[in-house]
């Protein structure tokens, strides 16, 4: 039985290469011809990209048992869509309506598929404080935002003084998007009401409350991997504070300064998004002060900002992802210790995020090389033999090592690796870069065998 890994590294350089693209979101069976989704696979047609129209609601995931293939299918679906190595799964904004919507990207990015924004991207776009906190950590320019938790009136006092503005004030939802769910506060006692008649509305809401900039336009800025592709202008609707394109707003096209640029790609990249739309509102000094970063959005809208830009954003982004080098894929969090199976022997490993050189290295007692042929006895006993691949030169301890190719299996994947022989003292196995990037594993350094069990044989250095 093939592994799903194997099924996804047995590719080639495939840079450039049309791909396989899923269009992921919750629509109705009848598609509006504007909405982003829509175009989007239309782009996708024209540039001659095999593509699936997933609904989330009902879309589930399937795995051959025998052959390892993965498929996705929409509800009715028996056939379904093969997800592998030159898959491209694009999320949009309405899969943050359910948890199993989510769950679904999860399901996907277990199987090491490419996703445009990531669920944690998504789901830390989609909580306006929460994106407020993860910009406040790198210090960006913001209006002073606090939550408001419940409708009792200390409550919304407290709220009020944390802010330590004056009126107007900004009364936001915090998964609100397109303009809904935003409303001025011009006054304490319509402060108190507006609380109080959403939390009636729903009890389960969540409210913030935010320092109010006075501005005659936004911006929103559209970005695909850390590249800016577009940004436009978007002009105050008359007689409302709001800008919002969905609103009825106008916009134009609109230069943005160097303080400006840096500013969103920053933004961006703290949410770790690939395609998003940052929104802020300018500095009086645009040249020298950095914006108010109002939101990040992880499904910004295409319709708007490709009659401004008089370009297709859809083709344009369809055209980014070409380029496979910038696909992204979700990585596993695991201890810095944890248990791997290397050319079946089970045995604790140390991944070493500071170890950058080419191979592994693994433990190997009664070492010896003749010709091209390398004998060694394992950390359990057991005796060894492969062919030589090359000799590693050590700058400290000055030495050569014989490096072998050897089976490595860790999680039920199996991975070809180059693995350097010595005598190990405490681990058998020292894991580096190179794997780790292989198999997308992030190291949590607080924590040890987290998708592992822990082996009787292993030692901590």
């Amino acid at each position: 039985m093939k592994t799903f890994s194997e099924i996804i590294e047995a590719k080639e350089d495939s840079s450039k290469k049309p791909f396989r693209l899923v269009v992921l979101a919750d629509r109705p069976k009848t598609i509006k011809e504007n909405a982003s989704s829509t175009k989007l696979i239309k782009a996708a047609e024209k540039a001659g990209l095999d593509v699936y129209n997933c609904r989330a609601n009902g879309a589930f995931v399937m795995r051959d048992q025998d052959s390892g293939e993965v498929t996705l299918h929409n509800a009715g679906d028996d056939k379904g869509f093969v997800l592998n190595a030159d898959t491209l799964v694009i999320n949009r904004g309405s899969v943050t309506r359910k948890d199993s919507y989510l769950d679904l990207i999860s399901q996907i990015e277990r199987y090491g598929i490419a996703t445009s924004n990531s669920r944690e991207c998504i789901e830390v776009c989609a909580d306006k404080f929460r994106t407020y906190l993860r910009l406040q950590e790198i210090g960006m320019n913001q209006p002073r935002t606090v939550l408001i938790p419940n409708d009792e009136p200390e409550t919304v006092d407290i709220a009020h003084e944390a802010l330590d503005n004056e009126f107007p004030m900004v009364l936001k939802t915090l998964q609100g998007s397109k303009g809904v769910g935003v409303i001025l506060i011009e006054t304490e006692r319509s402060l108190q009401s507006q609380v109080s008649l959403i939390y009636k509305i729903d009890p389960f809401c969540d409210i913030l409350l935010q320092e109010y900039i006075e501005s005659d336009f936004d911006v929103r800025v559209v970005i695909v991997n850390r590249e800016i592709i577009g940004a436009m202008k978007r002009n105050k609707i008359t007689g409302d504070f709001r800008s919002n394109m969905s609103q009825g707003a106008t916009g134009d096209e609109v230069e943005l300064t160097d303080v400006e640029k840096d500013a969103c790609l920053r933004a961006a990249k703290a949410v770790n998004g690939q395609w998003v739309g940052v929104d802020f509102i300018p500095a009086k000094n645009r040249d020298k002060d950095e914006p108010y970063i109002l939101e990040v959005n992880h499904s910004p809208g295409t319709a708007g900002i490709s009659n401004i830009i008089k370009q297709n954003v859809s083709e344009m982004v369809i055209d980014k992802y070409m380029d496979r080098d910038i696909w992204k894929y979700s990585p596993k969090e695991c201890g810095v210790l944890e248990t791997m199976e290397v050319d079946g022997e089970e045995m604790t490993a140390k991944l070493d995020t500071g170890n950058n050189t080419s191979v592994c290295s693994l433990h190997a007692e009664d070492l010896k090389v003749v010709g091209k042929k390398v004998t060694w006895t394992g950390w359990h006993g057991k005796k060894h033999s492969a062919k030589l691949v090359r000799m590693v030169e050590l700058v400290k301890p000055a030495e050569q090592r014989p490096v072998v190719s050897m089976k490595v299996n860790f999680l039920n994947t199996e991975y070809e690796q180059e693995v350097s022989l010595d005598k190990r003292n405490f681990i058998p196995f020292l894991v580096n870069r190179d794997f780790m990037k292989r198999a997308n594993l992030m190291i949590n350094p607080a924590r040890k065998f987290l998708l592992t069990n822990k082996r009787d044989d292993s030692t901590e250095e």
